[in-house]
């Protein structure tokens, strides 16, 4: 799939870049002691692509979620679409996370979402 698709600009200085970032994204939004689920990487083919697979996917872990009343975590690399899509999912964005590897930046936005609890259920 790389070969056909590309690493998605990532190249070795601009991974521990982003790594240094997003560790001090977690240190700031990581609080809860029950811990997250992380949504990290997440990804369709193109020309699958609006057809709910990849809410099918998240969907198999925001339930698991939901159970165990954690919060899932997420960061997305595009503002537009992904955000609205995972809005719609009960995600809220946390913190944008600036990434510049000498003026050459790419922002990565954090978004969570709150477990949702069943009434009635214990």
């Amino acid at each position: 799939m790389n070969l056909t698709y590309g690493r998605g600009g990532l190249n070795v200085r601009r991974y521990w870049i982003w790594k240094a970032k997003q560790a001090e994204a977690q240190a700031q939004l990581w609080s809860d002691d029950k811990g997250y689920y992380f949504c990290n990487i997440v990804t369709v083919l193109p020309e699958a692509q609006g057809k709910g697979i990849g809410r099918k996917l998240f969907e198999a872990v925001m339930d698991r979620a939901d159970e165990e009343g954690r919060k899932c975590y997420l960061e997305s690399s595009r503002a537009e679409p992904n955000m609205a899509i995972y809005r719609r999912m009960g995600f809220e964005l946390k913190k944008e996370m600036l990434c510049d590897d000498d003026g050459e930046a790419i922002t990565l936005y954090c978004m969570m979402r709150e477990p949702r609890t069943t009434v009635g259920v214990s």
